[in-house]
């Protein structure tokens, strides 16, 4: 049994673990003080080794982002500190305290429950799973008379914070979108407050009212957080450390400050790096040339004629020279393999995107995107009148809570929904690029290299497709072979968006852009964007992002009649 798994197995009858709602909530708990802390941990997964020797540790009251590559293992560590897997790790994972875990996705709960029950089962409260058994009628005089006993107040208030109305709570929660789910279980969240808080990318689909709460709350929470997150304006205002997962050394490098701290220290920490390697690799090619040299000198031992006495006396000298020469190649040979072994891994740096369309008939001075009067309305009425106009250059964010219809927006454009009222009119030879939530049109049985190789718009040779999905953060063999549907949603997005570009499409429709991107990458894509010919039209509740690309920015909700 490896060692980690024997240290969980000494406490397990003081450990609960209950994992059913949403919220995967779990309890060690001994006489000593609240902490997380991970010693030597190494884990393979389906022949891929995700940690090597890694280390990490939390106390109570610490706010820590677990920032790195896509793919890198950042999910798999928050499900190994929850509990939700089992996965077979050896070193040593001692928690001592209360954890909840907010995963990315809520697969597991049952959909057809109302919003309103799976939140409060959330709580994993006893008394309240008993309330839930009776038969009173969900919001009725007696159900929220019989509520408020059990704290009923406390939860409405909170819920009614983060922006969940009592019609969303009402609601079964497979109809919920993904907003207004994380919305709901971040509520239990804040009401369980357990010692230790684990979230997986909890911002991709909160709305600014979300984020603000889900910031308020972090800052002034007083127990540990462990955030992965690509929200940088999140991490500016709650994080005091970033831990930095390296897929090259599967370890953690841990920087203490913000975003832009970090930015900054990754920087020097590159530069330190290839100063090291280059010393490294001028160790080595030194090495390597005594070796030959020290090679070429061992002799074959050479028998001299003359009286037996000479030829005895030459024989031993010989034999001494020939075997410190060989000892010291054999010396010379070790030295080799330790320096071979011990070279550090230094992290590719992005190649910057450059856009060299200018010439092309769809990036005409012509180009424009007019959008006039639309309306749009399903069961309930969406938005009304929405309407704005485009050049080339200009880049337009779209803003607006969860329910707002940025997406129904988006596809109207892309003429995939239907206006109740309004026009849509592009001029010039415009091609129009897609970037989906949902990543509907990805054939994931095929490999981010098969994508552009056997796109028609495209036709791309195999050396030019690997080139382009490098510039775009995809550059391990593995994830350039592997079918999209094994691979991480960062790595299909940026696939998905290398895609968009080598269509050289002049109007991008982007929604959600920033969502599952790994850092580096987004600093090459954002700056990719802003040197864009054409025009962007994006969709995002990214802070950061919005700042650093927009143009223009136009907020949805203002056209809802509500």
């Amino acid at each position: 049994m490896p060692t980690g798994q024997k240290e969980i197995r000494n406490v397990q009858e003081q450990v609960k673990q209950r994992y059913k709602n949403g919220i995967y909530y779990r309890e060690l708990i001994t006489e000593k003080s609240p902490e997380i802390v991970v010693r030597n941990l190494d884990l393979s997964l389906d022949k891929k080794t995700l940690f090597t020797d890694l280390d990490f540790a939390l106390s109570y009251g610490n706010k820590e982002t677990i920032v790195g590559e896509n793919g890198s293992g950042k999910t798999t560590f928050l499900k190994l500190l929850s509990g939700v897997e089992d996965y077979p790790y050896s070193g040593s994972i001692g928690i001592e305290g209360t954890v909840g875990f907010l995963p990315q996705h809520f697969e597991e709960v049952d959909g057809d429950e109302l919003a309103i029950n799976v939140l409060l089962r959330s709580l994993y409260d006893e008394d309240i799973n008993s309330f839930l058994e009776s038969s009173f009628e969900p919001f009725s005089h007696e159900w929220l008379q019989e509520l408020n006993l059990l704290g009923g107040h406390e939860i409405f208030r909170q819920s009614s914070l983060i922006g969940l109305k009592n019609e969303i709570l009402k609601r079964p929660f497979k109809s919920l979108s993904g907003g207004e789910k994380t919305k709901t279980l971040l509520c239990a969240l804040s009401i369980l407050e357990p010692d230790f808080i684990l979230l997986d990318e909890p911002t991709n689909h909160l709305d600014k009212k979300g984020l603000e709460w889900l910031e308020s709350f972090l800052k002034r929470y007083s127990g540990g957080v462990i955030i992965v997150t690509h929200d940088r304006a999140l991490i500016n205002a709650v994080s005091n450390f970033i831990s930095e997962l390296s897929p090259y050394t599967k370890k953690f490098t841990h920087f203490k400050g913000g975003y832009k701290h970090y930015l900054e220290e990754e920087d020097k920490k590159r530069r330190r790096l290839i100063e090291e390697r280059r010393s490294q690799d001028k160790e080595l090619k030194k090495l390597k040339s005594k070796a030959a040299q020290a090679q070429s000198k061992v002799k074959a031992r050479i028998v001299r004629s003359g009286s037996d006495r000479d030829k005895l006396s030459y024989n031993n000298k010989e034999q001494r020279a020939q075997k410190g020469t060989t000892g010291l190649v054999n010396q010379l040979s070790d030295k080799v393999d330790h320096v071979s072994s011990s070279l550090v891994e230094v992290i590719p740096e992005r190649s910057q995107i450059s856009f060299d369309f200018d010439e092309t008939s769809a990036f005409s001075s012509l180009l424009g995107i007019a959008v006039s009067e639309i309306s749009k309305s399903y069961e309930k009425h969406i938005f009304s009148n929405v309407s704005f106009s485009l050049i080339k250059g200009e880049r337009l964010i779209i803003e607006g809570p969860n329910g707002s219809g940025k997406t129904t927006l988006n596809r109207i454009l892309m003429g995939l929904t239907e206006a109740d009222h309004g026009a849509v009119s592009i001029s010039g030879n415009a091609v129009v690029g897609y970037l989906d939530q949902e990543q509907e049109n990805l054939p994931l049985d095929k490999s981010p290299v098969e994508l552009l190789q056997e796109d028609t718009s495209i036709n791309a040779s195999k050396q030019k497709a690997i080139s382009s999905l490098n510039h775009f953060g995809i550059y391990k063999w593995h994830d350039l072979k592997s079918p999209l549907k094994s691979l991480s949603v960062g790595c299909r997005r940026k696939a998905q968006l290398c895609q968009i570009i080598m269509r050289k499409c002049s109007i991008l429709i982007l929604d959600e852009p920033t969502n599952h991107i790994d850092f580096p990458s987004l600093e090459v894509i954002e700056n990719a964007l802003l040197t864009f010919p054409g025009i962007i039209i994006a969709s995002t509740h990214d802070r950061y992002f919005t700042q650093k690309v927009a143009t223009r920015v136009i907020d949805l909700s203002k056209y809802s009649s509500e």
